[in-house]
């Protein structure tokens, strides 16, 4: 079953998207605001829908931040239907835009449209022979399993969806743990990607340390692999 995140202030709106959406079997989460967003496992999001104005901020800021770690689908909304908003949308990230007031069997379309446009990207991650599956949680090279456990292959998908992007930290760990904090001390993600890199063999090289700031996934090293 898709899982859709709704932000949005508007209550008749979020109610009347989750009972639509419920129909095709797709199962909502609502948020009324962004400092609820903050417990929101991303991992296991296949979309979020987005209203651009908030009580506590703005969506359009939101996207930016969502945009520096994370490549899901996400649909804003907005009574504004300008093509400033548009643009400035599209531009930071945003995989469509819908104005309100809008049509549900619409909305429901537009999302089918980026399921089947992002389709290959939700399933498979690749770099050279080591494969990522992202339906199972699985990874591979040449074929060879890997024994990863979720955290380890959280942080590896991270990294190669950003791959050549310094990750900082913070960020890292607000995506991999979520709601899960309080699993997490200073040295956790340290050990995770020490684990990583070991069980990864030569692959491992490609996961750079940057002190002070985090980690990347260079993809240019030099390596017989």
């Amino acid at each position: 079953m898709m899982k859709i995140a709704i932000i949005e202030d508007d209550n008749t709106i979020g109610y009347a998207v989750e009972t639509y959406l419920k129909k095709y079997e797709m199962e909502a989460v609502i948020l009324k605001d962004l400092t609820s967003s903050d417990a929101l496992n991303l991992q296991a999001l296949d979309l979020i829908i987005l209203d651009v104005n908030l009580p506590d901020g703005s969506g359009f800021e939101y996207l930016k931040w969502l945009r520096t770690f994370s490549k899901i689908p996400v649909i804003l909304l907005t009574v504004k239907g300008t093509e400033e908003y548009i643009v400035r949308g599209l531009n930071l990230g945003a995989d469509d835009y819908i104005t309100k007031p809008f049509s549900l069997p619409v909305l429901k379309a537009r999302i089918d449209t980026i399921f089947r446009r992002r389709g290959l990207d939700l399933k498979k991650l690749d770099f050279k022979d080591l494969s990522l599956n992202l339906t199972s949680k699985t990874a591979s090279i040449k074929d060879r399993p890997l024994d990863l456990n979720l955290k380890e292959f959280s942080v590896l998908e991270m990294l190669l969806e950003n791959k050549d992007i310094s990750l900082t930290r913070e960020t890292m760990i607000n995506y991999v743990w979520g709601y899960d904090l309080y699993e997490v001390n200073d040295n956790t993600l340290t050990v995770t990607v020490k684990r990583l890199r070991h069980k990864l063999g030569t692959y491992g090289t490609y996961i750079k340390t940057h002190r002070g700031i985090g980690y990347m996934w260079k993809s240019d090293v030099d390596e017989e692999l």
